[in-house]
């Protein structure tokens, strides 16, 4: 049985999950989550090592998970993700030469960065050169590192540092991976206080964008515009959610709350909507043939539906649980159906190198 656990430090939570990837369909093992203290992560980076680490260590004490062949997820918006055009190398001789053929097209020294490449095309010069394009993930340094001194904190084994969104991508999809399919297919994945778009073609991840707006940003401009309690504004949020098209009109807190956060909305989906329009023109698309959501703040009521009509696409809930098996996890059917919107990062964690989305090995930086 190879076991594998992915470890997903997101803003309000840490999340774990314990995936068997030896069979051809992953089983879910385990999964188990512990709240972090506000302020501990914000957006993707982490403030405070002590509490996230006091946090990681109570989640892996309490739920007697495996401490070997652990993958942490990395996400946050000074992970530069960016398609190169490089010179034809052989894989060996293209990991050491990474560092010099990409230095001139990301904003940070090669030396401060750990590396990694998603080959995606061949094509030849007009003067007959071949060529590569590859999707270069450029981190810095000092964030992995952070992530392994946590986890070393913890107790834990890390076999890899990946990119949050190439799991998020694995445990959305999964075997359809595979299968490629005819046209673009797009991942979104709302966050507490960041957003994750990801556009996968062919089987492979070619496009990723990270903002810094997520769910929280909807409690935020309710606790300001109405002046109520973070509670109040939490409650509120899910009652009355954002309006599936158009402006709300009308008196009464409600009617307001919902203008409040429709006006969020539409400020998140046109960031959302100009990064997808950014890749369609860049790879000479048209549209995605669907967009799949997740996250907690895809739970905001109509917000789908607005991304929908917004980006004149189908807009589908993620269902993990249609690409893998569960095993013996202590929870009911109900229970981790309400949980399939969190599942995605860790899950697809786990299942690093399970199918093609992203790197295999050079992004690992263990110790």
């Amino acid at each position: 049985m190879a076991v594998a656990v992915g470890l997903d430090i997101g803003s309000g939570a840490v999340r774990a999950a314990v995936v068997d990837i030896a069979k051809s369909a992953p089983v879910l093992r385990r999964f188990a989550e512990m709240p972090l203290p506000p302020g501990a992560v914000v957006s993707g980076e982490i403030i405070d090592d002590g509490a996230v680490t006091e946090a990681v260590s109570a989640l892996w004490r309490r739920n007697k998970l495996p401490k070997k062949r652990v993958v942490i997820g990395l996400a946050n918006q000074r992970v530069i993700v960016r398609q190169v055009d490089v010179p034809h190398l052989e894989e060996a001789e293209m990991v050491e030469a990474l560092p010099f053929q990409v230095q001139d097209a990301i904003p940070i020294p090669v030396e401060e960065a750990v590396l990694d490449y998603v080959p995606l095309e061949e094509f030849n010069t007009p003067d007959g050169d071949l060529m590569m394009s590859v999707l270069v993930i450029a981190a810095q340094r000092e964030m992995a590192d952070g992530l392994m001194a946590v986890a070393k904190s913890a107790g834990l084994s890390v076999m890899s540092i990946d990119l949050t969104a190439f799991g998020l991508v694995r445990a959305a999809f999964g075997a359809d991976l595979l299968l490629g399919g005819d046209g673009p297919q797009g991942l979104l994945d709302i966050g507490a206080s960041m957003s994750q778009i990801a556009v996968v073609r062919g089987g492979i991840t070619r496009f990723v964008r990270i903002l810094p707006v997520g769910g929280s940003q909807f409690t935020d401009d309710l606790k300001a515009s109405l002046s109520v309690s973070f509670e109040d504004a939490e409650e509120l949020k899910r009652v009355v959610g954002v309006a599936p098209e158009g402006m709300p009109e009308g008196d009464g807190d409600q009617e307001a709350a919902r203008r409040t956060l429709t006006r969020t909305a539409d400020g998140l989906i046109e960031e959302i909507r100009g990064s997808i329009n950014y890749y369609l023109t860049q790879a000479g698309e048209h549209n995605l043939d669907r967009l799949v959501v997740s996250g907690n703040g895809a739970r905001l009521p109509h917000l789908a539906n607005r991304v929908a009509r917004s980006l004149s696409t189908r807009v589908e809930p993620v269902r993990v649980l249609e690409h893998i098996g569960v095993g013996r996890i202590g929870m009911t059917e109900s229970q981790l159906l309400d949980l399939q919107p969190v599942l995605p990062a860790s899950v697809g964690l786990a299942m690093w190198g399970k199918y093609v989305v992203g790197p295999s090995n050079r992004f690992a930086h263990v110790a």
